[in-house]
């Protein structure tokens, strides 16, 4: 079998070809109609925080970049397990409108050489109205050289009970004022379930919770405990994993909104483990 056949086909048989496993998988009713299509319903478990939205900007991303990773794992032409890492992305939030319901995503995806892959993604609600989008390039390994790049196993998967995403990422040592904000971010092994087996790693997403978090300290020293933020376009990096045991700087600054007569500020949100950059991202918002 060189790719998943014209009809539709499940997580039965996908999931054996992806990277992500539950519970940092979460999304129901999986089905790919044709190689390089999937949709699914998308789970809403990670509290919003300050954010305006109907999902937090990261739990959307997370659920997005799975749909994604799926779709490319059923064009894939080599049929057996791949890691799909999410390097670079560009993403939008949309106001919401009306009250949460069921959300759908949808993704279409291409595999752009052997080693590389990008999908188009978007979440709706119920009567179709668009919450997010989110286009993203992939850095795909096979498992040999994904254990080649992250070297012998650092710590063993963790097997406790419940869902570690759906609460907030557990800052330290916080300080913000009303502009910049720095914490720190111990990475453990029950942060990561299902990211990655026999190598957990601190998911993107989770250094998307970690970053919004921390704004959320910012936000509160400039507009006080009631004022929460509308994201906008927002664009990430990720070029590093953090594996379980290393603890990453977390840090928000001001930036430059990119789309000014939508939303007139932006700030970044980066994380660092030693020397290395594992997270960045910048994002157009509104406060509300």
């Amino acid at each position: 079998m060189t790719s998943v056949e014209s009809t539709t086909a499940t997580y039965e048989e996908i999931g054996p070809r992806i990277c992500v496993t539950p519970p940092y998988y979460a999304l129901r009713d999986l089905a790919s109609p044709a190689p390089g299509l999937a949709g699914a319903t998308v789970p809403v478990q990670t509290p919003t925080g300050r954010q305006a939205t109907l999902i937090n900007v990261a739990e959307a991303g997370r659920h997005l970049a799975i749909l994604g990773l799926c779709a490319a794992a059923s064009t894939n032409p080599k049929s057996t397990r791949h890691y799909y890492l999410a390097h670079r992305g560009v993403g939008r939030m949309y106001p919401p409108v009306g009250t949460l319901t069921t959300l759908h995503g949808t993704a279409s995806a291409r595999m752009t050489g052997r080693n590389r892959a990008v999908a188009e993604t978007e979440l709706h609600d119920d009567d179709g109205n668009i919450v997010a989008r989110l286009d993203l390039e992939y850095l795909v390994m096979s498992v040999p050289v994904f254990r080649r790049l992250m070297g012998p196993a650092t710590g063993p998967d963790a097997a406790e009970p419940g869902n570690p995403y759906s609460a907030p990422a557990p800052l330290a040592d916080v300080a913000a004022d009303t502009h910049n904000a720095t914490a720190k971010l111990a990475v453990e092994a029950i942060m990561c379930q299902g990211h990655f087996a026999g190598y957990p790693a601190l998911p993107v997403s989770v250094a998307g919770y970690a970053s919004f978090a921390l704004f959320d300290h910012v936000l509160e020293a400039a507009a006080g405990p009631d004022a929460q933020w509308q994201a906008g376009v927002y664009r990430l990096r990720a070029d590093h994993l953090a594996a379980a045991g290393q603890t990453c700087v977390v840090d928000v600054e001001p930036r430059a909104p990119a789309e000014p007569d939508t939303h007139d500020r932006a700030f970044s949100g980066t994380l660092r483990s030693g020397d290395r950059n594992v997270f960045a991202i910048q994002m157009d918002y509104t406060t509300v």
